[in-house]
């Protein structure tokens, strides 16, 4: 009985390696069959309700789970009170896409508070959490190399925007969701890649594949997420490796630490030559063209004496700061203004308690369909009002200050490649979330940062276990 619990278990947290594909069924069903519910949307509510369950057996038999289910209790009350408050107040009100939101923005906190159960007990039993960590995502992170690959080879890849910009999102339908998923796991391939590096051979460039490959594909998807992605994680091994130096004695250390730097800085270089040929580099300028901003040279002018009319230096083209902020945060910012106003005059229990999904939205037109400002702690902002925010925010908030000041007290242990990669990988995730968006309120990525946070909070509680013995 004991076996068939865990393998019960083993598969509920294996499902993460199926991710890929429930993506690329979504894109098939979208695309061939005319459906009112998507395969990943099916999927994935079955799954949500299997987390649900298994959290609600889990209460029966541990405190720390009775806890999670209390806390999940009172998200669903104030789920209640935002849906019964929208019906008074909005006019229409859109009830099924009202409830596709709520089943978006739960899916996060259900799948959190569910892996940290199942990882538990699975470690428990004698698995390796970290090993599950890095095996799961890196097989995920194959798969999306390989239908990237496959896409492009065979001219089937889907683009990833309607005009001006250039960029391909493979066979996966939702562009920033996948690039969102992507820069998750790829800090997790560069992790196995320093784990399998012990020397500059000619063996080395194997173990960096997955890594190579993944970076590939975000570059391809024309996003400043993915462009982003993979400096921040090239330059964290750089840094890390050149901090954990200074206090490694060890030559067989010291050497494979220098060779991790080394492999990165090549691959910054690499990726340094390349920018100007990716299609990121290209939506950069398109977008300035948008904004009427061009830093082409001007046409030589002649006065009527038809001397050559010389443009000072200090006459070239300038961003503003609200041009800037509209280059990074493509227009989000400005969807953020409208709700700001629309949360200032909504009623109080609005403004404690929510406006749900797309504010206090009036009929819309065939052309303008409802829309979320894209900025996932806005949206929960917004849509939960300011309790629930606070109730949402408080588990993230709660664990992770807890890693943080385990990992701080134990700074020479924790600082590896091991925490630094796996922490990138989560601050990634959070900071998509904030400026991007498309990760806490899209399943099909909150799932692996979900996973990604359990397990990082398993791992901090074992290390401080550890510590104590």
């Amino acid at each position: 009985m004991e076996l068939k619990h865990s393998k019960i278990m083993l598969a509920l947290v294996a499902f993460i390696i199926l991710q890929p594909v429930i993506d690329v069924l979504t894109t098939a069903s979208i695309l061939f069959i005319d459906l009112p519910l998507t395969v990943g949307v099916l999927i994935r509510l079955a799954y949500l309700g299997i987390m649900a369950a298994w959290i609600v057996y889990a209460a029966t038999k541990s405190k720390r789970a009775k806890l999670y289910l209390l806390y999940l209790v009172g998200f669903a009350v104030l789920v209640v009170v935002n849906f019964v408050t929208g019906m008074m107040v909005k006019k229409p009100f859109f009830i099924v896409e009202e409830l596709t939101f709520y089943t978006k923005a739960v899916y996060f906190h259900v799948l959190f508070f569910g892996f940290l159960l199942l990882i538990e007990s699975l470690a428990k039993n004698g698995s390796d959490t970290k090993k599950q960590l890095v095996n799961y995502f890196l097989l995920a992170s194959g798969i999306i190399s390989a239908v990237f690959v496959i896409a492009q080879l065979t001219g089937t890849s889907l683009a990833n925007y309607a005009r001006s910009k250039e960029g391909w999102t493979g066979w996966f339908y939702a562009g920033n969701e996948i690039g969102a998923a992507m820069a998750i796991l790829l800090p997790i391939t560069a992790l196995y890649a320093t784990s399998k590096t012990t020397s500059l051979k000619k063996s080395v460039i194997i173990h960096w594949l997955p890594f190579i490959f993944l970076s590939l594909s975000m570059l391809a998807l024309g996003t400043k997420v993915g462009y982003g992605g993979i400096l921040i994680v090239l330059l964290s091994i750089i840094c890390g490796s050149v901090i954990m130096l200074m206090w490694k004695k060890k030559d067989e250390e010291k050497k494979v630490l220098k060779a991790n730097a080394l492999v990165s800085g090549v691959l910054i270089g690499a990726l340094a030559l390349t920018t100007p040929f990716t299609p990121v580099f290209g939506n950069m300028f398109a977008h300035l063209d948008i904004l009427g901003i061009s830093f082409k040279k001007p046409p030589v002018e002649y006065n009527a004496l038809g001397e050559e009319i010389v443009v000072p230096e200090d006459e070239g083209p300038k961003i503003t700061a609200k041009e800037l902020e509209n280059l990074v945060f493509s227009s989000r910012e400005q969807y953020a203004a409208d709700y700001k106003v629309q949360f200032a005059d909504a009623p109080l229990i609005q403004q404690l308690f929510g406006m749900g999904f797309a504010g206090n939205y009036d009929h819309p037109e065939p052309h303008k369909p409802l829309k979320m400002i894209e900025m996932d702690f806005h949206d929960w902002f917004y849509a939960f009002g300011i309790l629930g925010f606070l109730y949402m925010m408080a588990p993230i908030i709660y664990f992770a200050v807890k890693y943080v000041w385990q990992f701080i007290r134990n700074f020479k242990e924790t600082f590896n490649y091991f925490g630094i990669l796996t922490g990138v990988a989560f601050l990634i995730g959070m900071g998509i979330s904030f400026t991007a968006g498309h990760v806490l309120t899209a399943p099909s990525v909150s799932i692996y940062l979900a996973f990604l946070f359990a397990v990082l909070v398993v791992v901090s509680r074992d290390t401080r276990l550890e510590k104590r013995v």
